[in-house]
């Protein structure tokens, strides 16, 4: 495990009970409700979420009647879905615990803009090994106006994309079909990205 993660692990091992109670936001659920109704009008019952946190969007997902499976670096986050009655497992985004074409669909939220270097590469390979060909993806990160890196107070580690850096990271898993931006917090620029991505085939 990378110091990176050590410390994200940490952070969110003591964090993520308490912010299970958080309500979503009007935007962040409206989303993960509008992605729900879209997997059951395509019948995309299998859907991974990396970054399960606390079960927030987890119980969304499953609610709507969908096969849901979340991971999470943290292991108290993954329990603490388990105790929701949800199926989680602790694991990397970087090396998903999963076989190839597992599931019908992904959403991740405010986790891959954690992974310094090439991390959010690989996370996006692996999503991409992990759905099968045609899957949906939802994906959602903090950006800003220039790529930039930091680390807050907890010592959590940052990497802001612009948009059209983050369209092309997601062209490598297949077509961006939709995106947007919200929130913008002040002068510099930082705002919330949304995409959603048809998972190309591979050859």
């Amino acid at each position: 495990m990378s110091d990176v993660e050590a410390v994200h692990r940490r952070f969110y091992d003591t964090e993520l009970p308490e912010r299970a109670t958080r309500p979503l936001g009007d935007q962040r659920e409206r989303q993960v409700r509008e992605f729900a109704e879209q997997c059951l009008a395509e019948r995309l019952p299998r859907v991974v979420e990396i970054g399960c946190g606390g079960g927030r969007d987890a119980r969304v997902i499953a609610d709507a009647g969908l096969d849901y499976t979340g991971v999470d670096l943290s292991p108290v986050g993954a329990r603490v879905c388990r105790d929701l009655g949800l199926r989680a497992c602790a694991g990397s985004a970087v090396a998903l615990p999963f076989a190839d074409d597992s599931f019908d669909a992904g959403w991740t939220m405010s986790t891959l803009m954690h992974l310094p270097g090439a991390g959010m590469s690989q996370a996006l390979a692996e999503l991409r090994r992990v759905l099968r060909p045609g899957a949906l993806l939802e994906i959602g990160v903090w950006g800003a106006a220039a790529d930039g890196e930091w680390f807050d107070a907890h010592g959590r580690y940052f990497r802001h994309r612009t948009d059209d850096d983050l369209r092309r990271a997601l062209g490598l898993v297949g077509d961006v079909v939709a995106f947007a931006a919200w929130d913008q917090l002040d002068e510099s620029g930082a705002h919330y990205q949304w995409a959603r991505v048809r998972v190309g085939g591979r050859s």
